[in-house]
């Protein structure tokens, strides 16, 4: 396979997390219990589903360790031929990936006081999930990383790269899944993470099947065609 060749493996690793990524993403959500929006009622929710909520936790943080590299990925894609969003797109994804593993943390520790029955007094936790402190640190940076996805996207339409509905599936799925959480919503998670795969996975798919060469040095995607209505 080709092992010894650093590059050659590096194409390797990001093809394949552009596609595990979303995947492990499509499997939590679908196994998970429902989402609440007040912290009392999500806490009842993962004591009544205690094994669902570890599992479907456990493959969304995976998940998030998997799209670093899948990041990175399509950082690589763009350096040459729109580096600017490459470098800022690409920040804030990594700055809201970072803000996102800090609320599966809390994830887990809601895991826990269910786990052990200490869900009669949820003040903390709702301190934790609705006061501005926490709030803006964990859940509004991690937002930043919607942002940082659309400029990725962006650039990657711009850049002839990929397909443009590549670029508009995977901008939309991951929107789709940030504003899951906040709206209460499972099957919005559903939805943004089946977009995110056929997007994301499907550059993954590309990145796998390309030649080495055109990894160092990404050409025009081949059939590339615009969007309706544009020129």
């Amino acid at each position: 396979m080709g092992f010894s060749d650093s590059q050659h493996l590096r194409r390797l690793v990001a093809g394949a997390c552009m596609v595990l990524a979303p995947l492990l993403f499509l499997a939590a959500f679908v196994i998970s219990p429902r989402l609440e929006t007040n912290a009392g009622a999500q806490l009842s929710v993962a004591a009544d589903h205690i094994n669902r909520f570890y599992v479907t936790n456990l493959l969304g943080t995976v998940g998030l360790v998997l799209v670093v590299p899948a990041v990175l990925g399509v950082m690589h894609m763009l350096r040459e031929r729109r580096p600017q969003y490459s470098a800022l797109g690409g920040s804030l994804t990594l700055i809201g990936l970072f803000a996102a593993m800090v609320g599966q943390g809390v994830a887990f520790v809601m895991w826990e006081m269910a786990r052990h029955a200490a869900g009669t007094n949820t003040t903390v936790l709702h301190a934790v999930t609705h006061d501005a402190g926490t709030v803006v640190p964990i859940y509004v940076v991690g937002y930043m990383g919607a942002l940082g996805v659309v400029i990725l996207c962006a650039g990657l339409y711009l850049a002839r790269v990929v397909d443009w509905w590549m670029s508009l599936f995977f901008a939309a799925g991951v929107i789709c899944i940030n504003l899951a959480f906040p709206m209460g919503e499972l099957w919005l998670g559903i939805a943004g993470s089946a977009l995110f795969l056929v997007g994301l996975g499907s550059m993954g798919l590309m990145v796998l099947r390309e030649t080495d060469a055109d990894w160092e040095h990404t050409p025009d995607y081949r059939g590339m065609r615009p969007a309706a209505g544009m020129s």
